[in-house]
């Protein structure tokens, strides 16, 4: 029963995503796009506590990546554009969500295409998009991610931006079900976390960093807050606040 849920969500979502098109209203659609991410969140049976305060205005915002449930996660709770590896748009259904809800795409390791996302992600940033990318490149097992690469930070380097830190985390008796990387096939992990026990999701948000020094070191700087606002839940398991990071923790409605 929760399996067909989640199915009919998805497939609404293309219906939804078609009459949203056609009406042209950016700001209707990413509220809608919103809604639908809190909703399938709703559907996995995966609540989130959201850390730090959300940034506004143009931002770049620079996370670690554990699964694709991070894209449900982030987007249910900011209305940002994602970058992701270019498979993701031949995802059965959830690839033409995902570029009906403007994702950028980018082939790893091809130089072109990354410069090609490049050129996309500081267009949007100087459209005044909120952009989310995750440099370590590929999702991981964690708890601590793998070096940042500094490459797509360039873009809110060139638009004038701040990079915005978040780290992400996953709790509670199914977070081990949470992680996508390796082998793992979509949709046979789809159907791992449908059958998972609870899931506590967690994004801690950081204070921006300045670009007005060379992207290398602002993602030195970046990586160095995830990793501060990763180590209190990582050392203890527990969802905690601590300093500097202690802002109101908020567990927003589904």
């Amino acid at each position: 029963m929760k399996t067909l849920a989640v199915l009919l969500h998805m497939v609404g979502g293309l219906f939804t995503l078609k009459r949203l098109l056609r009406r042209a209203d950016r700001r209707l659609m990413r509220r809608r796009i919103q809604l639908w991410h809190r909703k399938a969140l709703h559907l996995f049976g995966i609540e989130r506590v959201l850390v730090g305060e959300l940034p506004k205005g143009p931002c770049l915002i620079v996370a670690n990546h554990l699964s694709w449930l991070d894209i449900l996660v982030i987007g249910s709770v900011m209305q940002v554009r994602f970058l992701s590896k270019a498979e993701v748009a031949h995802w059965p259904i959830v690839g033409r969500l995902a570029s009906g809800a403007g994702t950028l795409y980018v082939n790893r390791g091809d130089r072109r295409s990354a410069d090609r996302a490049l050129a996309d992600i500081e267009a949007a940033l100087n459209a005044g998009d909120q952009v989310v990318v995750f440099p370590e490149g590929t999702s991981t097992r964690g708890p601590m991610p793998l070096k940042f690469r500094s490459r797509l930070i360039e873009a809110a380097c060139r638009a004038g931006v701040p990079v915005v830190p978040l780290a992400l985390s996953y709790h509670g008796p199914g977070k081990l079900f949470a992680s996508y990387a390796d082998d793992d096939d979509f949709v046979t992990h789809m159907s791992r976390v449908i059958q998972a026990p609870f899931i506590r999701a967690r994004l801690a948000i950081g204070a921006s960093i300045a670009t007005d020094v060379v992207a290398a070191e602002v993602a030195r700087l970046a990586q160095r807050d995830v990793e501060l606002m990763l180590a209190p839940v990582v050392s203890t398991g527990q969802l905690t606040q601590t300093a500097p990071y202690a802002g109101a923790i908020v567990t927003p409605d589904h």
